[in-house]
């Protein structure tokens, strides 16, 4: 990996740290609940919707991520076409390295951001107890890895075929409608269909958490933070079988 990477991720965690750091003018309790554990995306009993001010910090910080990592693999493709493939052997060995590249600056992101949003919080006056405040912080890097894995694969897939901005336009655009659209849809529609979507698996709020809080009380009954996981996975999995075909079609000079 390179430093620029590192400094890449630095720079998204800094930006959920700061989008955090504004959403505590609501209280650092709110904060907690409604914004790092992405309760403001789950329809209220009362049917009240997140401002858009703040729905644009909330998606900011992972969308800067996708942007800045989109062109992994096509720009790895012709930067490494004649020093690296040669050597490597085979473009899986070469495409196997940038995911685990990918998968570890995801994993970096996603636990750093939310250490850095709880610390904060926690530092601000939060009155969650401290065992709920690391279950929140713990299960939402969780469930952001591999979701933000998933998107970061998806952009670099259609990256291949497309220009990396459009490829993050588009997957960015698709992933915030379909959240967006989930949070404005009348609340029994949105809970029946919640748990089939790809991109409410990565939002606490909506799982049942009824089991160590009492805080999300408007997910899903039954939704489960495992179930979501394994959901997830194999749709990075998926992304990475579509990624090995499109490289291994990929012409290169």
């Amino acid at each position: 990996m390179r430093r620029a990477q590192f400094v890449r991720v630095a720079l998204c965690v800094l930006a959920s740290l700061v989008a955090t750091l504004c959403m505590r003018g609501y209280g650092a309790q709110a904060a907690l609940y409604e914004f790092v554990g992405g309760g403001l995306l789950v329809p209220s009993l009362f049917g009240s919707r997140p401002n858009i001010m703040v729905l644009i910090a909330w998606f900011a910080p992972q969308a800067a991520f996708c942007f800045l990592f989109s062109d992994v693999l096509a720009g790895g493709l012709g930067s490494d076409a004649a020093a690296v493939l040669p050597r490597v052997g085979s473009r899986g060995v070469w495409l196997a390295s940038k995911l685990v590249h990918l998968a570890l600056l995801s994993a970096a992101f996603s636990l750093l951001s939310q250490l850095a949003n709880g610390a904060v919080l926690f530092v601000c006056g939060c009155t969650a107890s401290v065992p709920e405040l690391i279950g929140v912080v713990a299960r939402c890097a969780a469930l952001g890895f591999p979701l933000t894995l998933c998107l970061v694969l998806a952009v670099n897939c259609l990256a291949i075929k497309l220009e990396p901005v459009a490829a993050f336009a588009v997957v960015e655009g698709i992933y915030v409608a379909g959240l967006v659209g989930l949070a404005y849809l009348p609340r029994e529609a949105a809970m029946a269909v919640a748990p089939w979507l790809p991109f409410a698996q990565g939002v606490l709020a909506w799982h049942d958490c009824s089991g160590w809080t009492s805080a999300f009380s408007l997910g899903v009954p039954g939704f489960s933070v495992v179930a979501s996981l394994a959901y997830l996975g194999v749709c990075v999995a998926l992304a990475a079988v579509v990624a090995l075909r499109l490289v291994r079609a990929r012409d290169i000079f």
